[in-house]
């Protein structure tokens, strides 16, 4: 995909490698445990550079990648494969010819990520010993079905729904912080530099964004997420109480009744005045939180229940 500058837009040059199936990814560290970063429905790999930086500072290695049509990866050769299946093998493409498929690893997902790493592990159940860690950021999969189910529904009217979503995407990205002055600011105004390089350099991107969101499994997968339960893992689920794109509950809570359920060790963190991209706007607390997650060695002896304040920003 290129990277050459047109009028009127910001310069957009790739950061990773493209693998042979066209997935732009980024491996970071030589060495140390490896962390996969499974990023939402329209965002892109970057959202976790903050993070991943960190990680990597900690002496593991990091893999970022971007969703098929997103970022700089090429789109999907059929619209069908931007569904639950499709994105599980472009995962799975990629670790096997990384050969890393097999290796012990932790995930970080978010948003519809976080839905794709139930998927996937469902498929590709981790072994005991590789003591799997999964920190779920706002994961969508068990969300009311609502607007989206509706918007399945409406087929004849797809191309005009299409067109107005686009023109409302800047809206859209702005919901995803909760402050809009101070320290958060500033990291918004990265974020939203970062999704207008994409929507102006990737004419594939809102494509992707819009099939994902008509094919993916987005709502229903409590049984599946029952099942990755009963899997040897530890899971953090962290969520912003005024999150709007993945309402916090009452989401959050049938999260951590599938996973229990299951049997899996399961802590919860709510962050108040907090929106969908907490991650993004408290990146050194959420960063702090999630190495100090993966590094622990032993699961709590009963499910943890946090709640994280926030003072206003200066």
């Amino acid at each position: 995909m290129s990277s050459t500058k047109k009028a009127g837009e910001a310069v957009w040059v790739r950061p990773g490698h493209m693998s042979k199936k066209g997935t732009h990814y980024i491996l970071r560290g030589s060495s140390g445990r490896l962390v996969v970063c499974v990023h939402g429905i329209g965002s892109y790999s970057y959202c976790f550079d903050k993070i991943a930086k960190d990680l990597e500072k900690e002496g593991r290695r990091v893999l970022q990648y971007d969703l098929m049509g997103r970022g700089w990866s090429e789109p999907a050769a059929d619209d069908v494969d931007y569904g639950g299946e499709g994105h599980v093998t472009q995962l799975r493409q990629l670790l096997e010819e990384l050969h890393l498929e097999n290796e012990p690893f932790d995930l970080i997902a978010h948003s519809m990520g976080g839905a794709l790493a139930a998927h996937y592990l469902a498929k590709y159940p981790p072994k005991s010993e590789h003591n799997m860690h999964v920190v779920l950021l706002s994961p969508a999969g068990l969300m009311k079905p609502g607007m989206i189910k509706v918007l399945r529904s409406l087929s004849c009217m797809h191309g005009m729904i299409a067109k107005m979503l686009k023109s409302g995407q800047e809206g859209e990205w702005r919901k995803d912080f909760y402050f809009h002055k101070g320290e958060a600011a500033t990291f918004e105004v990265e974020m939203l530099e970062a999704q207008r390089k994409q929507a102006q350099n990737n004419p594939h991107s809102f494509h992707a964004f819009f099939q994902s969101a008509l094919r993916f499994p987005l709502y229903g997968n409590t049984e599946l997420v029952e099942g990755v339960g009963k899997m040897p893992i530890k899971a953090l689920v962290m969520w912003a109480k005024q999150d709007k794109a993945v309402p916090c509950q009452p989401s959050l809570a049938r999260w951590q009744q599938a996973l229990s359920k299951g049997g899996a060790s399961v802590e919860t963190e709510t962050w108040d005045k907090a929106a969908h991209g907490f991650f993004l706007e408290r990146p050194v607390e959420a960063s702090n939180r999630i190495k100090g997650f993966l590094s622990s060695a032993t699961a709590p002896s009963a499910p943890a229940v946090v709640t994280v304040g926030s003072n206003s920003p200066p």
